[in-house]
C-alpha cells in the first residue's frame, strides 16, 4: 500500500512542478535594421498576463546583457502581443547590450506606423532607427498534460504489478 501511495505522490509532484513551468512561454525573435545594416535574433522569455498579453521577463541573444525592468528605459512596459498584427505597443521592451567596449540600452517598440529601435550608448548618444521585427512561438520543452497523464498511468500500472507480485509470493 505504501508503494502505491509513494508512486501517487511522485506523479502528483511531477504534475505540480511541470504545470508551474508550463506558465513560462518563450518566443523566437528576429530583428534587422533597415538603416544601419544590423540584424540579430534570439529568445524572449515571457509570462502570460491574460488577454493575449505576455510580460517579457528575460532575453537571450548574442551581445545582449539583460532585460531592463518595465519603466526602466524610454517608458518601456515589456509587453508582447504575439497574436496581434502589431506584436509590440508604443512602449515596447528594453534591454542592455554590448558590442566590444561599447555598451548601450535599446528600446524596441511599434508606434503604429512600424517598428523602431531607440538606442542610447554609454556617452548618452541617442538614435532611433526603423527596423523589422518578427516573433514566433518557440517549441515548448515542457511536456503537455496528456504526456504526464500517460506517464502517471504507466507508473501506477507498474506499481500495481509490483503489488500483485508481492502478495502472490
Amino acid at each position: 500500500m505504501t508503494l502505491i501511495r509513494s508512486c501517487l505522490l511522485a506523479v502528483a509532484a511531477v504534475c505540480a512542478t511541470s504545470s508551474l513551468a508550463a506558465h513560462a512561454d518563450t518566443f523566437n525573435f528576429a530583428v534587422s535594421g533597415s538603416a544601419g545594416g544590423f540584424s540579430g535574433s534570439g529568445i524572449l522569455e515571457t509570462t502570460p498576463n491574460g488577454s493575449g498579453q505576455y510580460l517579457i521577463t528575460g532575453i537571450s541573444a548574442t551581445g545582449v546583457t539583460g532585460i531592463i525592468a518595465p519603466g526602466g528605459f524610454n517608458g518601456n512596459d515589456n509587453l508582447l502581443f504575439p497574436t496581434n498584427a502589431q506584436t509590440l505597443d508604443p512602449n515596447g521592451f528594453s534591454f542592455s547590450a554590448a558590442n566590444g567596449p561599447d555598451s548601450f540600452d535599446v528600446n524596441v517598440y511599434n508606434d503604429g506606423t512600424g517598428y523602431f529601435a531607440f538606442f542610447r550608448d554609454e556617452d548618452n548618444f541617442t538614435d532611433t532607427l526603423p527596423i523589422t521585427f518578427d516573433v514566433t512561438p518557440a517549441a515548448s520543452p515542457v511536456p503537455e498534460p496528456g504526456t504526464l497523464l500517460l506517464l502517471g498511468t504507466g507508473i501506477l500500472g507498474v506499481a500495481g504489478s509490483l503489488r500483485r507480485k508481492a502478495f502472490t509470493h
